[in-house]
């Protein structure tokens, strides 16, 4: 069921929960197709990203980013883990459109 994203604070969270590369059904095989691995998600973290509000049916929180050359924008989807209520579990991402980016 839709719902609207939640804004994320990263201080809730250890970790990031990864499923393993071998799992084609896992979170790493699917944020793969869409150009998404942990590097993407470490650099967004890492830099100035801000919470959008979207509607969202897997996920909790939205951001929106930069790469760590910042030219380019990264929206990344992300669940609390099922596995541990303090890791960070990412859902999916795609290259922001202007709409995320200017709100």
């Amino acid at each position: 069921m839709p719902k609207r994203s939640e804004p994320l604070n990263l201080d809730d969270f250890d970790a990031i929960d990864w499923d393993s590369e071998d799992d084609p059904t896992g979170n790493h095989a699917h944020c793969a197709e869409h150009g998404v691995d942990e590097r993407v998600v470490d650099e967004v973290l890492s830099g100035d990203w801000v919470n959008v509000e979207m509607t969202v049916y897997t996920a909790e929180f939205a951001i929106v980013g930069p790469n760590a050359k910042r030219n380019f924008m990264w929206t990344l989807l992300f669940d609390t883990s099922w596995k541990r209520g303090d890791w960070l579990r990412p859902v999916t991402g795609w290259d922001s459109r202007p709409k995320e980016i200017t709100g």
